[in-house]
Protein backbone atom coordinates (compact mmCIF):
# COMPACT_ATOMS: atom_id res chain seq x y z
CA UNK A 1 0.00 0.00 0.00
CA UNK A 2 1.15 3.58 -0.79
CA UNK A 3 0.16 6.68 0.93
CA UNK A 4 -2.09 8.50 -1.93
CA UNK A 5 -1.60 12.32 -2.27
CA UNK A 6 -4.28 14.55 -2.49
CA UNK A 7 -7.16 14.28 -4.38
CA UNK A 8 -6.24 15.89 -8.12
CA UNK A 9 -9.07 18.04 -9.57
CA UNK A 10 -10.83 16.54 -12.18
CA UNK A 11 -11.92 19.55 -14.45
CA UNK A 12 -15.35 17.60 -15.34
CA UNK A 13 -18.41 18.48 -13.70
CA UNK A 14 -18.90 15.35 -11.24
CA UNK A 15 -22.23 15.41 -11.53
CA UNK A 16 -22.55 15.08 -15.06
CA UNK A 17 -21.38 11.75 -14.96
CA UNK A 18 -21.12 8.07 -13.05
CA UNK A 19 -19.61 5.21 -14.26
CA UNK A 20 -21.32 1.68 -14.59
CA UNK A 21 -20.02 -0.99 -16.05
CA UNK A 22 -19.81 -4.60 -15.22
CA UNK A 23 -16.12 -5.11 -13.61
CA UNK A 24 -16.04 -8.40 -16.02
CA UNK A 25 -13.57 -10.98 -13.92
CA UNK A 26 -11.70 -7.94 -11.98
CA UNK A 27 -11.51 -9.84 -9.33
CA UNK A 28 -11.57 -13.55 -10.48
CA UNK A 29 -8.28 -13.85 -8.70
CA UNK A 30 -9.01 -12.78 -5.22
CA UNK A 31 -10.17 -15.22 -2.95
CA UNK A 32 -13.97 -15.06 -0.78
CA UNK A 33 -13.83 -11.40 -2.68
CA UNK A 34 -18.13 -10.61 -2.83
CA UNK A 35 -18.52 -8.82 -5.60
CA UNK A 36 -21.32 -6.81 -7.74
CA UNK A 37 -21.72 -6.55 -11.10
CA UNK A 38 -23.71 -3.76 -13.06
CA UNK A 39 -26.13 -5.75 -13.68
CA UNK A 40 -27.06 -6.29 -9.92
CA UNK A 41 -27.03 -2.76 -9.52
CA UNK A 42 -29.32 -0.91 -12.18
CA UNK A 43 -31.25 -1.52 -15.15
CA UNK A 44 -29.85 -1.72 -18.65
CA UNK A 45 -31.65 1.35 -19.82
CA UNK A 46 -31.49 3.36 -15.98
CA UNK A 47 -29.64 6.57 -15.80
CA UNK A 48 -28.68 7.10 -19.45
CA UNK A 49 -26.63 10.37 -18.69
CA UNK A 50 -24.39 8.30 -16.82
CA UNK A 51 -21.22 7.02 -18.12
CA UNK A 52 -20.54 3.40 -19.13
CA UNK A 53 -16.96 3.01 -17.74
CA UNK A 54 -16.63 2.26 -14.26
CA UNK A 55 -13.10 3.42 -13.20
CA UNK A 56 -12.88 2.56 -9.42
CA UNK A 57 -13.71 -1.12 -7.76
CA UNK A 58 -13.62 -1.82 -4.19
CA UNK A 59 -14.67 -5.09 -2.79
CA UNK A 60 -14.58 -5.80 1.17
CA UNK A 61 -13.47 -9.67 2.17
CA UNK A 62 -11.92 -12.12 4.36
CA UNK A 63 -13.38 -11.23 7.89
CA UNK A 64 -10.47 -11.60 10.66
CA UNK A 65 -10.99 -11.67 14.14
CA UNK A 66 -8.31 -9.90 16.13
CA UNK A 67 -8.06 -10.26 20.31
CA UNK A 68 -6.34 -8.36 22.11
CA UNK A 69 -5.41 -7.29 26.16
CA UNK A 70 -8.25 -4.41 25.65
CA UNK A 71 -10.51 -5.65 23.48
CA UNK A 72 -11.97 -7.94 20.43
CA UNK A 73 -12.66 -7.05 17.23
CA UNK A 74 -12.96 -7.84 13.10
CA UNK A 75 -11.48 -6.33 10.68
CA UNK A 76 -11.92 -6.40 7.10
CA UNK A 77 -9.61 -6.10 3.83
CA UNK A 78 -10.71 -3.77 1.30
CA UNK A 79 -8.90 -4.33 -2.25
CA UNK A 80 -9.35 -0.90 -4.73
CA UNK A 81 -8.84 -1.06 -8.06
CA UNK A 82 -9.08 1.44 -9.90
CA UNK A 83 -7.23 3.60 -13.23
CA UNK A 84 -7.64 7.35 -11.89
CA UNK A 85 -5.36 9.62 -11.82
CA UNK A 86 -5.79 11.25 -8.14
CA UNK A 87 -4.73 7.79 -7.02
CA UNK A 88 -0.32 6.96 -6.98
CA UNK A 89 -1.47 2.98 -7.56
CA UNK A 90 -4.05 0.85 -9.61
CA UNK A 91 -4.52 -1.16 -6.53
CA UNK A 92 -4.53 -1.32 -2.73
CA UNK A 93 -5.40 -3.39 0.18
CA UNK A 94 -5.88 -2.03 3.52
CA UNK A 95 -7.47 -3.82 6.68
CA UNK A 96 -10.47 -1.62 8.09
CA UNK A 97 -12.93 -2.50 11.04
CA UNK A 98 -16.31 -0.98 11.44
CA UNK A 99 -15.90 1.60 13.18
CA UNK A 100 -13.32 3.09 10.27
CA UNK A 101 -16.87 2.56 8.13
CA UNK A 102 -18.67 4.56 10.36
CA UNK A 103 -15.87 7.43 10.54
CA UNK A 104 -16.33 7.26 6.77
CA UNK A 105 -19.92 7.34 6.50
CA UNK A 106 -19.79 10.74 9.54
CA UNK A 107 -17.79 12.24 7.18
CA UNK A 108 -19.23 11.64 3.92
CA UNK A 109 -22.23 12.88 6.03
CA UNK A 110 -20.58 15.76 7.12
CA UNK A 111 -19.06 17.44 3.61
CA UNK A 112 -22.02 16.27 1.62
CA UNK A 113 -25.63 16.86 3.41
CA UNK A 114 -27.73 16.81 0.59
CA UNK A 115 -26.75 13.30 -0.92
CA UNK A 116 -28.51 10.15 -0.28
CA UNK A 117 -25.42 8.26 2.38
CA UNK A 118 -25.74 4.49 1.82
CA UNK A 119 -26.68 3.28 5.45
CA UNK A 120 -24.51 0.76 7.29
CA UNK A 121 -25.46 -1.92 8.89
CA UNK A 122 -26.55 -1.86 12.66
CA UNK A 123 -24.30 -2.96 15.27
CA UNK A 124 -25.80 -5.61 15.83
CA UNK A 125 -27.97 -6.78 12.66
CA UNK A 126 -29.74 -10.07 14.03
CA UNK A 127 -31.70 -9.58 17.25
CA UNK A 128 -31.38 -11.71 20.16
CA UNK A 129 -27.39 -12.52 18.63
CA UNK A 130 -25.10 -12.58 21.48
CA UNK A 131 -21.79 -13.55 19.61
CA UNK A 132 -21.23 -11.03 17.27
CA UNK A 133 -17.88 -12.90 16.06
CA UNK A 134 -19.35 -15.86 14.97
CA UNK A 135 -18.91 -16.74 10.77
CA UNK A 136 -21.94 -16.12 9.94
CA UNK A 137 -22.48 -12.70 11.38
CA UNK A 138 -19.47 -11.29 10.18
CA UNK A 139 -19.88 -12.90 6.64
CA UNK A 140 -23.70 -11.09 6.61
CA UNK A 141 -21.92 -7.53 7.80
CA UNK A 142 -19.05 -8.52 5.18
CA UNK A 143 -21.53 -8.19 2.56
CA UNK A 144 -23.09 -5.26 3.73
CA UNK A 145 -20.07 -3.19 3.97
CA UNK A 146 -19.19 -4.54 1.06
CA UNK A 147 -22.26 -2.98 -0.70
CA UNK A 148 -21.76 0.33 1.56
CA UNK A 149 -18.32 0.91 -0.43
CA UNK A 150 -19.81 -0.02 -3.79
CA UNK A 151 -22.88 2.08 -3.87
CA UNK A 152 -20.56 4.51 -2.87
CA UNK A 153 -17.99 4.03 -5.80
CA UNK A 154 -20.93 4.15 -8.40
CA UNK A 155 -21.79 7.63 -7.18
CA UNK A 156 -20.60 10.77 -9.04
CA UNK A 157 -19.65 12.49 -6.20
CA UNK A 158 -19.30 10.68 -3.17
CA UNK A 159 -16.79 8.05 -5.36
CA UNK A 160 -14.33 11.31 -5.72
CA UNK A 161 -14.63 12.28 -1.95
CA UNK A 162 -10.80 12.86 -0.27
CA UNK A 163 -12.20 11.31 2.55
CA UNK A 164 -13.25 8.03 0.85
CA UNK A 165 -9.54 8.16 -0.69
CA UNK A 166 -7.88 8.38 2.76
CA UNK A 167 -10.12 5.58 4.13
CA UNK A 168 -8.91 3.15 1.04
CA UNK A 169 -5.33 4.20 0.79
CA UNK A 170 -4.41 5.24 4.22
CA UNK A 171 -1.77 3.06 5.76
CA UNK A 172 -1.97 4.79 9.07
CA UNK A 173 -5.68 5.03 9.48
CA UNK A 174 -5.94 4.85 12.65
CA UNK A 175 -4.26 7.86 13.43
CA UNK A 176 -5.66 9.63 11.13
CA UNK A 177 -9.00 9.11 11.81
CA UNK A 178 -7.96 10.14 15.51
CA UNK A 179 -6.67 13.26 14.73
CA UNK A 180 -10.16 14.31 12.84
CA UNK A 181 -12.83 12.70 14.98
CA UNK A 182 -12.22 15.42 17.48
CA UNK A 183 -13.17 18.27 14.64
CA UNK A 184 -15.75 16.23 13.01
CA UNK A 185 -17.58 16.22 16.54
CA UNK A 186 -17.43 19.47 16.88
CA UNK A 187 -18.64 20.23 13.21
CA UNK A 188 -20.70 17.33 12.63
CA UNK A 189 -23.12 18.08 15.26
CA UNK A 190 -24.50 21.06 13.05
CA UNK A 191 -25.52 17.99 10.46
CA UNK A 192 -27.26 15.69 12.94
CA UNK A 193 -28.82 18.94 14.44
CA UNK A 194 -30.52 20.00 10.62
CA UNK A 195 -31.79 16.46 10.23
CA UNK A 196 -33.19 15.82 13.72
CA UNK A 197 -35.00 19.28 13.88
CA UNK A 198 -38.53 19.51 12.94
CA UNK A 199 -39.28 22.09 9.76
CA UNK A 200 -42.16 24.11 9.25
CA UNK A 201 -42.46 25.22 5.76
CA UNK A 202 -45.53 27.32 4.36
CA UNK A 203 -45.00 25.28 1.05
CA UNK A 204 -42.95 22.49 0.37
CA UNK A 205 -42.51 21.80 -3.44
CA UNK A 206 -45.31 18.75 -4.74
CA UNK A 207 -42.07 16.87 -6.14
CA UNK A 208 -40.77 16.90 -2.54
CA UNK A 209 -44.11 15.74 -0.75
CA UNK A 210 -44.25 13.63 -3.43
CA UNK A 211 -41.15 11.75 -2.62
CA UNK A 212 -41.71 11.82 1.50
CA UNK A 213 -44.89 10.12 0.81
CA UNK A 214 -43.12 7.58 -1.68
CA UNK A 215 -40.37 7.14 0.80
CA UNK A 216 -42.49 7.19 3.97
CA UNK A 217 -45.01 4.31 2.15
CA UNK A 218 -42.03 2.47 1.24
CA UNK A 219 -40.43 2.50 4.85
CA UNK A 220 -43.90 1.42 6.18
CA UNK A 221 -44.33 -1.44 3.78
CA UNK A 222 -40.62 -2.46 4.50
CA UNK A 223 -41.21 -2.21 8.13
CA UNK A 224 -44.36 -4.88 8.06
CA UNK A 225 -42.31 -7.30 5.78
CA UNK A 226 -39.30 -7.50 8.06
CA UNK A 227 -41.78 -7.98 10.89
CA UNK A 228 -43.42 -10.79 8.90
CA UNK A 229 -40.12 -12.03 8.01
CA UNK A 230 -39.20 -12.66 11.43
CA UNK A 231 -41.93 -14.44 12.14
CA UNK A 232 -41.47 -16.83 9.62
CA UNK A 233 -37.96 -16.99 10.75
CA UNK A 234 -38.62 -18.19 14.00
CA UNK A 235 -41.29 -20.92 12.11
CA UNK A 236 -38.48 -22.27 10.69
CA UNK A 237 -36.41 -22.77 13.46
CA UNK A 238 -38.93 -24.36 15.32
CA UNK A 239 -39.55 -26.74 12.47
CA UNK A 240 -35.74 -27.92 12.20
CA UNK A 241 -36.03 -28.18 15.97
CA UNK A 242 -39.09 -30.28 15.86
CA UNK A 243 -38.01 -32.46 12.91
CA UNK A 244 -34.61 -32.64 14.58
CA UNK A 245 -36.27 -34.48 17.59
CA UNK A 246 -38.49 -36.03 15.47
CA UNK A 247 -36.47 -38.05 13.90
CA UNK A 248 -34.62 -40.17 16.80
CA UNK A 249 -38.03 -41.71 17.23
CA UNK A 250 -38.07 -43.77 14.14
CA UNK A 251 -34.51 -44.83 14.74
CA UNK A 252 -35.13 -45.64 18.35
CA UNK A 253 -38.41 -47.73 17.57
CA UNK A 254 -36.52 -50.07 14.98
CA UNK A 255 -34.95 -51.27 17.19
CA UNK A 256 -37.91 -53.21 19.19
CA UNK A 257 -39.22 -54.33 15.71
CA UNK A 258 -38.24 -57.02 13.15
CA UNK A 259 -36.28 -57.31 10.26
CA UNK A 260 -39.62 -56.26 8.35
CA UNK A 261 -40.75 -52.85 10.49
CA UNK A 262 -36.66 -52.38 11.49
CA UNK A 263 -35.42 -50.99 7.58
CA UNK A 264 -38.40 -49.02 7.16
CA UNK A 265 -38.69 -47.05 10.74
CA UNK A 266 -34.60 -46.77 10.41
CA UNK A 267 -35.59 -44.78 6.60
CA UNK A 268 -37.72 -42.58 7.34
CA UNK A 269 -35.70 -41.43 10.60
CA UNK A 270 -32.98 -41.05 7.68
CA UNK A 271 -35.26 -38.68 5.57
CA UNK A 272 -36.42 -36.90 8.59
CA UNK A 273 -33.18 -36.15 9.49
CA UNK A 274 -32.26 -34.84 5.75
CA UNK A 275 -35.23 -32.47 6.14
CA UNK A 276 -34.12 -31.31 9.51
CA UNK A 277 -30.61 -30.63 7.61
CA UNK A 278 -32.55 -28.62 4.87
CA UNK A 279 -34.97 -26.82 7.26
CA UNK A 280 -31.75 -25.56 9.03
CA UNK A 281 -30.17 -24.17 6.18
CA UNK A 282 -33.15 -22.50 4.79
CA UNK A 283 -33.63 -20.76 8.47
CA UNK A 284 -29.97 -19.74 8.51
CA UNK A 285 -30.19 -17.98 4.58
CA UNK A 286 -33.24 -16.84 5.47
CA UNK A 287 -31.71 -15.10 8.85
CA UNK A 288 -28.58 -14.53 7.32
CA UNK A 289 -29.30 -13.85 3.14
CA UNK A 290 -32.87 -12.39 3.11
CA UNK A 291 -33.90 -10.23 6.72
CA UNK A 292 -30.38 -8.62 6.12
CA UNK A 293 -31.49 -6.61 2.81
CA UNK A 294 -34.76 -5.89 3.82
CA UNK A 295 -33.53 -4.17 7.03
CA UNK A 296 -31.36 -2.25 4.68
CA UNK A 297 -33.72 -0.77 2.84
CA UNK A 298 -35.37 0.29 6.06
CA UNK A 299 -32.09 2.00 7.18
CA UNK A 300 -32.18 3.81 3.57
CA UNK A 301 -36.06 5.18 3.56
CA UNK A 302 -34.52 6.93 6.72
CA UNK A 303 -31.99 8.04 5.37
CA UNK A 304 -34.06 9.61 2.62
CA UNK A 305 -35.94 11.00 5.25
CA UNK A 306 -33.23 12.99 6.79
CA UNK A 307 -31.82 14.20 3.60
CA UNK A 308 -35.54 15.58 2.94
CA UNK A 309 -35.59 17.35 6.21
CA UNK A 310 -31.93 19.01 5.41
CA UNK A 311 -33.45 19.50 2.05
CA UNK A 312 -36.28 21.58 4.21
CA UNK A 313 -33.63 23.34 6.26
CA UNK A 314 -32.23 25.15 3.74
CA UNK A 315 -35.71 26.08 1.69
CA UNK A 316 -36.94 27.19 5.29
CA UNK A 317 -34.45 29.23 5.75
CA UNK A 318 -34.91 30.58 2.44
CA UNK A 319 -38.31 31.50 3.02
CA UNK A 320 -37.57 33.14 6.12
CA UNK A 321 -35.06 35.41 4.48
CA UNK A 322 -37.07 36.23 1.20
CA UNK A 323 -40.04 36.96 3.83
CA UNK A 324 -37.68 39.91 5.72
CA UNK A 325 -36.45 41.00 2.30
CA UNK A 326 -40.36 41.83 1.16
CA UNK A 327 -40.86 43.03 4.92
CA UNK A 328 -38.23 45.89 4.01
CA UNK A 329 -39.17 46.60 0.82
CA UNK A 330 -42.56 47.26 1.73
CA UNK A 331 -40.95 49.72 4.67
CA UNK A 332 -39.20 51.42 1.98
CA UNK A 333 -42.08 52.13 -0.14
CA UNK A 334 -44.19 53.71 3.21
CA UNK A 335 -41.32 55.59 3.98
CA UNK A 336 -42.05 59.11 2.13
CA UNK A 337 -45.52 58.61 3.44
CA UNK A 338 -45.01 58.39 6.97
CA UNK A 339 -44.75 61.24 9.30
CA UNK A 340 -41.42 61.24 11.25
CA UNK A 341 -42.16 63.81 13.60
CA UNK A 342 -42.45 61.67 16.61
CA UNK A 343 -39.35 59.38 15.39
CA UNK A 344 -37.04 59.01 18.18
CA UNK A 345 -34.18 61.17 15.94
CA UNK A 346 -36.73 64.00 15.60
CA UNK A 347 -37.31 64.05 19.24
CA UNK A 348 -33.69 63.86 19.55
CA UNK A 349 -33.39 66.97 17.94
CA UNK A 350 -33.15 65.72 13.97
CA UNK A 351 -35.38 67.44 11.43
CA UNK A 352 -38.06 64.85 10.20
CA UNK A 353 -36.77 65.03 6.50
CA UNK A 354 -33.12 63.80 7.98
CA UNK A 355 -34.70 61.29 9.91
CA UNK A 356 -36.65 60.29 6.61
CA UNK A 357 -33.07 60.22 4.54
CA UNK A 358 -30.97 57.99 7.62
CA UNK A 359 -34.15 55.04 7.35
CA UNK A 360 -33.79 55.30 3.46
CA UNK A 361 -29.71 54.51 3.61
CA UNK A 362 -30.33 52.39 6.14
CA UNK A 363 -32.96 50.49 4.43
CA UNK A 364 -30.89 49.83 1.05
CA UNK A 365 -28.47 49.11 2.70
CA UNK A 366 -30.73 46.08 4.93
CA UNK A 367 -32.31 44.99 1.27
CA UNK A 368 -29.05 44.68 -0.85
CA UNK A 369 -27.41 42.62 2.19
CA UNK A 370 -30.83 40.45 2.19
CA UNK A 371 -31.33 40.04 -1.63
CA UNK A 372 -27.68 38.45 -2.08
CA UNK A 373 -28.09 36.06 1.18
CA UNK A 374 -31.37 35.47 -0.33
CA UNK A 375 -30.32 34.66 -3.08
CA UNK A 376 -27.13 33.04 -2.10
CA UNK A 377 -29.56 30.70 0.08
CA UNK A 378 -31.82 30.21 -3.23
CA UNK A 379 -28.52 29.14 -4.84
CA UNK A 380 -28.02 26.55 -2.03
CA UNK A 381 -31.42 25.46 -1.86
CA UNK A 382 -31.67 24.45 -5.86
CA UNK A 383 -28.18 22.93 -5.49
CA UNK A 384 -29.85 20.30 -2.93
CA UNK A 385 -32.81 20.00 -4.82
CA UNK A 386 -30.63 18.78 -7.48
CA UNK A 387 -28.86 16.05 -5.36
CA UNK A 388 -32.00 15.11 -3.68
CA UNK A 389 -33.65 14.52 -7.46
CA UNK A 390 -30.37 12.81 -8.72
CA UNK A 391 -29.83 10.36 -5.79
CA UNK A 392 -33.54 9.67 -5.53
CA UNK A 393 -33.85 8.58 -9.13
CA UNK A 394 -30.31 6.40 -8.61
CA UNK A 395 -32.21 5.09 -5.42
CA UNK A 396 -35.24 3.89 -7.03
CA UNK A 397 -33.70 2.14 -9.66
CA UNK A 398 -31.47 0.57 -7.58
CA UNK A 399 -34.48 -0.10 -4.87
CA UNK A 400 -36.46 -2.29 -7.65
CA UNK A 401 -33.67 -4.15 -8.45
CA UNK A 402 -32.89 -4.79 -5.30
CA UNK A 403 -36.20 -5.94 -4.53
CA UNK A 404 -36.66 -7.78 -7.45
CA UNK A 405 -33.38 -9.78 -6.46
CA UNK A 406 -34.43 -10.15 -2.61
CA UNK A 407 -37.42 -12.11 -3.68
CA UNK A 408 -36.19 -14.06 -6.40
CA UNK A 409 -33.09 -15.43 -4.00
CA UNK A 410 -35.74 -16.22 -1.28
CA UNK A 411 -38.23 -17.89 -4.01
CA UNK A 412 -34.97 -19.89 -5.19
CA UNK A 413 -34.38 -20.85 -1.50
CA UNK A 414 -37.51 -21.92 -0.52
CA UNK A 415 -37.74 -24.58 -4.30
CA UNK A 416 -34.27 -25.57 -2.94
CA UNK A 417 -35.84 -26.69 0.66
CA UNK A 418 -38.47 -28.49 -1.00
CA UNK A 419 -36.19 -30.17 -3.43
CA UNK A 420 -33.87 -31.31 -0.85
CA UNK A 421 -37.09 -32.77 1.24
CA UNK A 422 -38.31 -34.73 -1.75
CA UNK A 423 -34.80 -36.13 -2.77
CA UNK A 424 -35.06 -37.57 1.52
CA UNK A 425 -37.95 -38.53 0.67
CA UNK A 426 -38.18 -40.44 -3.20
CA UNK A 427 -34.16 -41.41 -1.67
CA UNK A 428 -36.39 -44.11 0.79
CA UNK A 429 -39.06 -45.24 -1.43
CA UNK A 430 -37.30 -48.44 -2.90
CA UNK A 431 -36.71 -49.69 0.75
CA UNK A 432 -40.28 -49.48 1.93
CA UNK A 433 -41.45 -50.72 -1.52
CA UNK A 434 -39.29 -53.92 -1.20
CA UNK A 435 -40.15 -54.23 2.46
CA UNK A 436 -43.73 -54.33 2.58
CA UNK A 437 -44.83 -55.09 5.85
CA UNK A 438 -48.20 -56.92 5.05
CA UNK A 439 -46.14 -58.92 2.23
CA UNK A 440 -43.56 -60.08 4.72
CA UNK A 441 -46.19 -61.26 7.94
CA UNK A 442 -47.94 -63.31 4.67
CA UNK A 443 -44.79 -64.62 3.84
CA UNK A 444 -44.20 -65.84 7.46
Amino acid sequence: MEEGRKLSETGVDPLSQVDEEEPSDLFDDEENVISTTTEEATTPNSLSHELDDRDLFISVSNPEKHITTMETHITYKITTKTTRSSFDSSEYAAQRRYQDFVWLRNKLEEKHPTHLIPPLPAKFIMKGMLDRFNLDFTQTRCRALHNFLDRISRHPILSFDENLRVFLTAKEFTAHRKQTDSFMSRVGGSVKSISSATTRLKERDPEFDEILNSVTQFGDKMGVLERVAERLHLEKKDLSSELKEFAPTFSLWSASEDDVIAPIMTSLSTAIESCAEAAESNSKIHEYEYMPPLREYILYSDVVKQVLKRRDGFQSQHDRVAADLQQKKEEKGNLPKSDQSYSVGALMGKSPDDVKDQKDSKLDLQIEELSKKCDDLGDKMECANANLRSDVDRWNVDKLHDMAQIFNDLADSQIQFHQQCLKAWEHILPTMQDKDPVEGYESV
